[in-house]
């Protein structure tokens, strides 16, 4: 093999074991059973190299929300509904860094199967505020990125009638770890194809003799 494969080899591989960058503001666990109360995550990470000074989300009406859990070295606003219920939430005063991320929790119950979509704001110390309001992304659809200016996708739940109907869509997660051990096994496969390439093409092209009797 010569080294211009190898050095393409090597490219696949790198390519293959990189991580799917996830820049946008996502409200986690992605599927939730109708009636049954929820652990539910904020995860925001830094937009495009900027301090995130403050994240708002409001609430979808689909799900019913109780408590907000306090977030160290952040103020928590909780925004009510003319009904006087939990319609949103801010988190302010605190900071998140760039190449780092925040997760914020709070308790909810959906009591209405579809998708629940979670708009969020992320203001930077820049001043701009990047607008998560947009369609959510179709699942296990790949993040495109849309700088601070323009509005990039909304986080969204998909709540199911049963936990029978939710394991579906739950396991996808599973099935992304089986995909990531098939890229490593590819990944794997190429190194050891360079390894031997790398054997064939170093070998003598005439074999020595192995007694008298070769040299007749």
């Amino acid at each position: 093999m010569t080294r211009g494969r190898l050095m393409l080899a090597a490219g696949l591989i790198a390519l293959a074991t990189s991580p799917v960058a996830m820049a946008h503001v996502s409200v986690l666990p992605s599927t939730a059973v109708k009636g049954q109360s929820t652990e539910f995550t904020v995860r925001v990470p830094a937009e495009e190299g900027l301090t995130t000074t403050q994240v708002r989300v409001t609430f979808p009406t689909e799900v019913s929300v109780y408590a907000i859990a306090d977030a160290p070295g952040w103020t928590t606003k909780i925004l009510k509904r003319p009904d006087g219920r939990i319609g949103g939430v801010i988190w302010s005063g605190g900071a998140i860094t760039p190449s780092h991320y925040a997760d914020f929790t709070f308790l909810g119950t959906p009591f209405s199967t579809g998708t629940a979509v979670f708009p969020a704001w992320q203001t930077t110390s820049s001043g701009k505020v990047k607008r998560w309001t947009g369609p959510p992304e179709a699942p296990g659809a790949e993040s495109t990125e849309t700088g601070v200016d323009a509005p990039g996708p909304a986080a969204a739940v998909t709540i199911a009638d049963t936990a029978a109907e939710a394991a579906p869509a739950g396991e996808s997660g599973s099935s992304g770890g089986g995909l990531w051990l098939g890229v490593i096994a590819i990944a794997a496969s190429l190194v050891a194809l360079a390894g031997v390439g790398l054997v064939w093409s170093s070998r003598p092209r005439d074999l020595p003799p192995d007694g008298p009797e070769d040299r007749r």
